[in-house]
This record gives structure tokens, sequence and C-alpha cells, in this order.
């Protein structure tokens, strides 16, 4: 395997790296805020959290790191190693963007 998670065949690069993006989703009345691991090498092109979620087609996403609030008093009821979410039951998702780096002086 070539270097940057790279495997040259024949010509053919295949990117099997993954990004990692802080997820939100709510749940009833539940907050649950976790790391999803998204492949890079997938049709997402752009680098907005948004276009990985939407890429995503399965119908449970497993978030890692996991914290679980109350919706409405944003009390911490809850952590676990993981967690997998019924997309289904879900009724609001989102990524947070990448924060900028810090200009090199």
């Amino acid at each position: 395997m070539a270097a940057g998670g790279r495997d040259d065949v024949d010509g053919l690069r295949v990117d099997i790296r993954f990004k990692e993006l802080e997820v939100v989703a709510y749940l009833g009345d539940f907050k649950i805020v976790g790391t999803a691991h998204f492949g890079v090498g997938h049709r997402t092109s752009s680098r907005r959290a948004s276009d990985y979620i939407r890429a995503f087609s399965d119908n449970r996403l497993t978030l890692s790191k996991v914290r679980i609030y109350s919706k409405g008093s944003q009390e911490l009821l809850e952590t676990a190693p993981f967690v997998i979410l019924n997309m289904d039951k879900v009724d609001f998702l989102y990524a947070r963007e990448d924060e900028e780096p810090p200009a090199e002086s």
C-alpha cells in the first residue's frame, strides 16, 4: 500500500481513508452527540459535512464517543462508547463543519 492510504494497481487509485465528523441527532426527547466515520472515496467530492450526510444511504448510523442529553434541559444523561442510530427514528440530524486550521505565521 502506498503512503497516504492509497493503493495503486495498474493505474487504479482507491482512496480508503475515513472522514470523522461530529454528528448531532435529535430523537424524541434526546439529543445524541457522537463521532461518525464516513468513507472519503465515495461520491462525495466536496469537503462539506452536509455532503457526507447526504451520501450516506444506510438505515443505521454508528456513532462513537457518544453523549446523550435531555433535549429540553441539555442535561447530560448518559455516555457510551458507541450507539447505532436507526435513521428511520431520527427527527433531525446534522454534522458540525470542521474548524478551519489557524493560518501559519
